[in-house]
């Protein structure tokens, strides 16, 4: 084929930017479409501002706008999520621009909170797909079937969850447009073992080394956990209170092991930092005067409070899909766990408030 006629073939691809866009979720796509020699397009509210990313990695101009946009001339639109969604829907060019693009059978890729653009177009009424949870009953009112999965593909319109999805969204873009990367093979989107994270990493993702000390800082976590629950288990005096931490401790040993395998598959071992945060949880634990069982249950329960944020804020940085499903995992199991000590804890403080008397009967007063 001639120089023309691959300038004609070029895919021409629109990615949707607005301030506080979520940094990993523009640049992915937007890296790996680059590769793939596709013509980029950014696609922005306004000219000559600067916008940048929610991690504050990103810093670009937009293009053109979606208001002179024409939705037909591109062969994709992607959506990224972050703060921007909730901008961009509340400009009617931009949402128009999406909703032409919809109708018109062009592809649109959605991540995150990107489906709040769609949710204002009315684009979701019968239609399966994803996004971040805290958006769920959100898509669900607009009529989509939400499907918790990694990706989710229905007709022209492509979705995932989170930046840990990232590699599979892309890959699932690249795919449908035909598109290929010099020596690069394409895993399918399916096979949840294919080695995402080198493509995340690829495209300007989690590097390896940030994967692992993430890994790392969970284990410490667990680790600490492990040791302070087995402490409060030993110094409860109410039976109920004893069961519970030692599900928990059993709950703690679980994530340790299936971290430890997450890291042994990466080819890494446990960090002494991770190994050694027992040791320090134990030092702790030596000089903490004892206490009563609601003073116990207080502490428990800010210990996972804390194991849940931070679980939390783990799971949204990185951008391998493996690691990123067992923090959310884990996240779960934490918050149910925190409400099962919230539960007895609330119904201590209830057992030891004192109860009004009964009312008693007044005699009858004689006229």
């Amino acid at each position: 084929m001639d120089t023309n006629g691959q300038e004609m073939d070029k895919k021409r691809v629109a990615i949707l930017i607005e301030q506080g866009v979520e940094d990993a979720e523009f640049q992915l796509p937007y890296n790996a479409l680059k590769k793939a020699g596709a013509e980029v397009v950014v696609l922005g509210s306004r000219m000559n501002e600067e916008y940048k990313g929610k991690q504050e990695k990103l810093s670009i101009e937009a293009d053109a706008t979606t208001t002179e946009a024409i939705a037909t001339d591109f062969d994709a639109v992607i959506i990224p999520g972050g703060q921007a969604p909730d901008k961009m829907r509340t400009n009617m060019k931009t949402v128009r621009f999406v909703k032409d693009a919809m109708e018109a059978g062009v592809l649109v890729a959605s991540v995150c909170h990107g489906p709040q653009v769609l949710i204002e177009g009315d684009l979701l009424k019968g239609v399966r797909a994803t996004g971040f949870r805290a958006i769920r009953k959100d898509m669900q009112n607009a009529g989509a079937e939400f499907v918790d999965e990694p990706l989710v593909i229905d007709d022209n319109l492509i979705t995932s969850r989170r930046p840990g999805d990232l590699p599979i969204f892309t890959t699932a873009i690249l795919t449908h447009l035909g598109l290929s990367l010099p020596d690069t093979t394409l895993p399918d989107v399916g096979d949840a073992d294919a080695g995402w994270w080198k493509l995340g990493e690829e495209w300007g993702g989690s590097s390896k080394s940030e994967i692992v000390n993430a890994i790392n800082t969970a284990i410490a976590g667990e680790r600490y956990g492990l040791e302070v629950f087995d402490n409060y288990a030993k110094n409860a005096t109410d039976e109920a209170m004893t069961e519970l931490f030692h599900n928990i401790r059993a709950n703690k040993q679980r994530h340790i092991q299936l971290l430890e395998a997450r890291l042994d598959v990466l080819g890494e071992k446990t960090s002494l930092q991770a190994t050694a945060s027992a040791a320090f949880a134990n030092l702790k634990n030596f000089f903490q005067t004892r206490q009563s069982d609601t003073e116990i249950l207080r502490r428990a329960l800010g210990d996972l409070q804390t194991g849940v944020v931070d679980t939390y804020n783990l799971r949204n940085k990185l951008t391998d899909p493996a690691t990123v499903e067992l923090f959310d995992q884990m996240e779960v199991t934490l918050s149910k766990d925190e409400q099962r000590i919230a539960d007895l804890y609330k119904a201590r403080l209830n057992a030891s408030v004192p109860q009004p008397p009964m009312p008693t009967s007044r005699p009858a007063v004689s006229g």
